[in-house]
């Protein structure tokens, strides 16, 4: 499932209520499948959100982009391959490929995730153990 350019991917089916009615993908849910794809890479990485924020942190998205190439329908399975591009101070971005189970590249997509002190309102250095991890993860 994985590729060089890629190294982490996780498996999915499109289920029915992700679809428009004509069994297409509606495209918000591509956001969902970077969601359901950032998780499972932070976990893989030992990154537990749960941990970060009782030391009284968060990160939320600060930006997403997806570019569509072709559709995904009902009961396609498909990958979602996802790699760290970049940890800044307060900020990583991840990049996302989004691939039909044939091959067939659906969408291309970028997060940037930002730390940041709820008590602060403000962005805030990432951890030291998660920049670890993350830089480890951008091998």
């Amino acid at each position: 499932m994985s590729d060089g350019t890629f190294p982490f991917a996780i498996r999915q089916r499109v289920r029915f209520a992700e679809t428009d009615m004509q069994g297409v993908v509606y495209y918000a849910n591509y956001l969902v499948y970077a969601e359901v794809g950032r998780s499972a890479l932070l976990r893989h990485l030992g990154i537990r959100r749960d941990a970060l924020q009782k030391s009284g942190l968060d990160f939320a998205i600060g930006e997403a982009s997806v570019r569509y190439h072709a559709p995904l329908r009902y009961d396609d399975e498909f990958d979602v391959r996802v790699r760290v591009a970049e940890v800044r101070g307060a900020s990583w971005t991840l990049h996302y490929a989004v691939d039909r189970a044939d091959g067939l590249r659906c969408a291309d997509m970028t997060t940037i995730q930002v730390v940041f002190d709820p008590r602060l309102s403000k962005a805030v250095r990432i951890p030291d153990d998660v920049r670890a991890a993350l830089q480890g993860g951008a091998r």
